[in-house]
This record gives structure tokens, sequence and C-alpha cells, in this order.
């Protein structure tokens, strides 16, 4: 039997066809495969929205929310928009032109919007502010941000959003299950402002680990969209 030289190992093994891992295959269709579950947008400060009617075309205006949270219309004055969703505005302005106007029907749509960023921390390659777009789940935002570094606890990633009243609510999500079995339903889809972790190590307390993110590991500049208040 002839033993080969390494120079000629080298050269068949550069010959193979080379194929990608499983893990690699799961990685790609993620960015591909859509979120199961879709959250709506929530109007914010600088965002541009437009005000149109059917019968009563001459109401249609365009306006800029501004820094109260809030929006000027003819006939019915100020009301609040910011974090509400468009449907639920929409319902709003029709009840209130319902008090000037028979019948009205209005629709709202978000012409331009201010704060689709989302940050991407921790153990990844690239952290920093990624753009937000519509549909964007939380392992395509990990893609962007350079991909999991080889130090990452995949099974202890944490999504912070913004609760009903401001306050920042974390949840933790098992992205190890959805590159090793394709279980896509739990890549959640992100809203702008969401914040995602990547830690080293599993999170065994929540609240606690969001407590301590926000008071000595803060890494987001101010501007993103929106802040904490920590309890002392």
């Amino acid at each position: 039997m002839r033993l080969l030289r390494e120079e000629e190992v080298a050269t068949r093994q550069s010959r193979r066809p080379r194929f990608l891992g499983a893990a690699s295959v799961l990685l790609l269709l993620a960015t591909l495969c859509p979120a199961q579950r879709l959250e709506p947008y929530h109007i914010q400060i600088n965002d541009v929205l437009e005000f149109r009617f059917f019968k009563n075309t001459e109401l249609n205006q365009t306006q800029t929310v501004g820094p109260d949270g809030m929006v000027s219309l003819q006939l019915i004055g100020s009301i609040q928009v910011v974090g509400r969703t468009v449907e639920n505005v929409t319902t709003d302005v029709a009840t209130l032109y319902a008090r000037e106007l028979v019948n009205p029907q209005v629709t709202v749509a978000v012409k331009e919007y201010s704060g689709l960023k989302v940050y991407v921390g921790g153990e990844v390659n690239l952290p920093g502010i990624q753009i937000y777009r519509g549909g964007l789940t939380t392992l395509q935002a990990i893609v962007a941000a350079g991909g999991f570094r080889t130090t990452a606890a995949l099974s202890s990633v944490l999504r912070i959003h913004k609760g009903p009243t401001g306050e920042p609510i974390g949840d933790i999500l098992d992205l190890s299950r959805v590159l090793k079995h394709a279980e896509f339903g739990r890549d959640v889809a992100l809203s702008p402002t969401d914040i995602v972790f990547v830690p080293r190590s599993k999170i065994a307390n929540v609240n606690l680990f969001i407590e301590q993110y926000f008071r000595n590991m803060w890494p987001i500049p101010v501007g993103i969209g929106w802040s904490v208040n920590v309890p002392p």
C-alpha cells in the first residue's frame, strides 16, 4: 500500500465537493422564513401620519407626531397617538369625527417612520444598531450583526421590548432549537426599538439581568427611540 504524501492529501481534499453543514443551512433558511408571530407597529414621535377621508376629502391631512405624542386634526383638535397601533387610532379618529360628520369613513396610515431601529448586542460579531424592516426576526437581526460568536449561549437569547407603559420586558428565546430543529416559530418577530442580547451563559433571572444590563452595561447611544427607568 502506497502512503500518500501531505501534498497529495491536501490536493484530494480540495477537490472534494463542499456542502453547507446542517446548522448553516438552517441559519440560511431562518433569514428567509418569516416568524409566525408578527406584532403590530406602534406609532412613535416624529412619525408622519396620513389621514384620508372617503367622502369629506377636504379634511384629508398629513400630520407629524409631536414631541408630546399628539397630532392636531381639523374639527376635533389634538389626540394622543404615540404607543398606539394604526388600527386603534383609526377607530378613535372615526369615533371623534362622528360627532361632527355623518358616518365618517377615514383611513389612517404611517407615511414615514421615524424610529425603525433595533439594537443587537452581546456575543455577536458586529454589535450595534440595525435598521428595522417589517417582519424582521430575532435571528435575522443577529445574522445582520455578523452572526453568533462561538461563545454565544444560543438557548438563552434575550429580547427586551417595551411594555404597555414603557417599562422594559424581557423574553428568553431558545434559538438553538431554531437552528437544530428548524422550529421557526420560536424566531420571534421584533418591533422597532427592541433590544436583542446574546449572553455567554444561560440567564437564570431575567428581571435581575435586565436591571443590571440597564444600570451597568447600557451600550446604546441616546436617541434609539426609548428610555427605561430602573428603581434605585
